[in-house]
């Protein structure tokens, strides 16, 4: 009855004549409070999202999501216990060694694994070849797991806010085995610092092997220093590209207050001043050292002190004493950012990007950078921001960011309560399609965020076949069934209403008459009188419409 086809036809007809969102320049109507922040706070409303807030009341809910922590959902738990993904490939050999062929359904272990047991698969040793995407495999988990989190984890708050420092601080997890290997310890370290303390976790992302690798800080060494993680601390971790100063000083003494101990912003010779201060951090991974001495082989920061530039540093002003401990000179490069004024400003910025608008209100960000700056000592400072952020007038606004496209299915598969099944990660291929690469995002500045970023015709089109295709066998990502009514429908039009209403409430029935007259379906007709399967291509048909309304495109 209802061809998939015939569907995208209709579809792409409507966004060439202007009438939907992203072609117009619509605005979604703001919808009830309780939807606005399940929208921008979880990956999307479901029934069961929707039923804990409104008995809790949203200041109760949003206390609860700032408090639960990952091993509290054993549900989830459970989920990701059971979850499987498929390794295949040929028999073959290199010149260390041959390997078996394989094809099999494995658990997501690498998920909870220690950090010596990623040791093996970044040496290339007599007795341990194997196959490269061994080596690859547990970032291939951390992106499977990603969809199973992001729709049926408890903690929803906590999985917005670990996407959201996966892109502040990204590591591309596919860039080669040495980011690869690593990535699930990364991934579980930005999840358990996601609503903590932010220099906490600053820490914990310049000693993490992913990133000490992906910005070649591994290597990095007196004479010359390697620069790569010292600018994107600098740009993009802390103190963000307006606080770069160099085209306006020539001299550090003239940065307004750089004389004081604690200068404004940065200039190229405290990149490299920086860059001085983190040689040395490297990784146990059991590297050859000098004659005699290998790096030993616990996966974790490993601190090379013959590599480190032990003399006297300046940074923003401060001056280091030469021949300082081991780490010594990185920790107060870290203390010194994670405290400052012009980093404080802009990680609120963008978390206020993040979950509000595009352009944040100026006075909301200074409330949020106060309160960033009054609690770096508190173990839950990033939480206390984002109460600030959530609990302001201004947190009411209208819908206006776009959800980009792994929320956007997140959100497809949450609203209809779908399983996730995914076990050959296509839906990741299926996302670098619409331009989202998760957790293997090339540049270092993360995917953007901004609305402009994420509506080209290759984006949108994408988007039109991930509402069409997201529950068919061959998509392989999650089931529903849609076949079953979300009430008590009695007709054809209630049946395609309800389904509807799960995803863009108040739109279902208007969503049914434009189904009706697209199709020739007759909206009175009792339900009964259509096939099971009819009416899964219905309800599916009636869920992807609704998915490309502005009340379900913007949050």
């Amino acid at each position: 009855m209802l061809t998939r086809r015939m569907f995208h036809t209709r579809l792409v007809a409507a966004l060439a004549a202007g009438t939907l969102p992203f072609a117009t320049g619509a605005r979604a109507a703001a919808p009830a409070t309780d939807d606005l922040w399940l929208n921008r706070l979880t990956f999307g409303a479901s029934p069961a999202a929707r039923a804990e807030i409104a008995e809790l009341g949203r200041e109760a809910w949003l206390e609860q999501q700032l408090t639960l922590r990952p091993e509290d959902d054993t549900a989830l738990a459970d989920r990701l216990a059971r979850a499987r993904l498929r390794i295949a490939y040929d028999a073959g050999e290199d010149d260390i060694g041959r390997w078996e062929a394989r094809d099999e359904l494995r658990p997501l272990s690498f998920l909870s694994a220690e950090p010596e047991a990623i040791v093996p698969l970044l040496e290339w040793q007599p007795g341990r070849a194997m196959e490269y995407s061994e080596r690859m495999r547990p970032a291939q988990e951390v992106i499977a797991a990603a969809l199973i989190r992001a729709v049926h984890a408890e903690a929803q708050l906590r999985e917005m806010v670990t996407q959201f420092w996966h892109d502040h601080f990204n590591v591309n997890s596919e860039k080669d085995h040495t980011t690869a290997a690593p990535f699930a310890l990364y991934d579980r370290s930005l999840r358990a610092h996601a609503l903590g303390n932010f220099r906490s976790l600053l820490g914990e992302v310049a000693a993490a092997p992913a990133m000490l690798y992906y910005l070649n800080n591994a290597d990095s060494r007196a004479s010359p220093a390697n620069e790569n993680f010292a600018r994107e601390l600098l740009e993009l971790h802390t103190l963000g590209a307006g606080n770069y100063l160099n085209d306006r000083f020539s001299d550090w003494r003239e940065v307004p207050g750089a004389t004081e101990g604690l200068a404004a912003g940065y200039l190229d010779l405290d990149v490299y001043e920086v860059a001085r201060a983190f040689t040395g951090w490297s990784v146990g991974d059991g590297r050859w050292l000098a004659e005699g001495e290998e790096a030993p082989r616990t996966g974790r920061l490993h601190y090379v002190a013959r590599w480190h530039d032990p003399y006297q540093k300046r940074v923003l002003g401060r001056e280091f004493p030469p021949n300082r401990g081991p780490l010594a000179d990185g920790e107060e490069v870290l203390d010194i950012l994670a405290r400052h004024p012009g980093t404080a400003r802009f990680v609120c910025e963008k978390l206020a990007r993040r979950f509000l608008s595009d352009d944040p209100p100026a006075g909301l960000v200074q409330r949020m950078a106060e309160t960033f700056l009054a609690q770096t000592e508190a173990p839950d400072q990033i939480a206390r921001v984002i109460r600030v952020l959530v609990l302001s007038p201004e947190f009411a606004a209208p819908p206006s960011k776009l959800r980009r496209p792994f929320e956007f299915l997140a959100a497809i598969y949450r609203a209809t309560d779908a399983e996730v099944t995914a076990s050959e990660n296509g839906f990741h291929w299926q996302l670098g399609r619409a331009g989202w690469r998760q957790h293997s995002y090339g540049p270092p500045t993360g995917h953007p965020d901004r609305i402009g970023a994420w509506t080209g015709a290759s984006t949108l089109n994408r988007m039109v076949d991930l509402a069409i295709s997201g529950f068919e066998d061959w998509f392989g990502a999650a089931a529903a069934d849609l076949a079953r009514p979300v009430g008590d429908a009695a007709t054809v039009g209630d049946f395609a209403a309800q389904h509807a209403d799960t995803l863009a409430p108040g739109q279902g029935e208007g969503i049914a008459a434009d189904l009706a007259r697209a199709f020739g379906i007759d909206p009175s007709a009792p339900l009964d009188a259509i096939s099971p399967e009819d009416r899964r291509g219905l309800g599916q048909s009636a869920v992807a419409f609704a998915a490309l309304t502005p009340e379900f495109l913007l949050r």
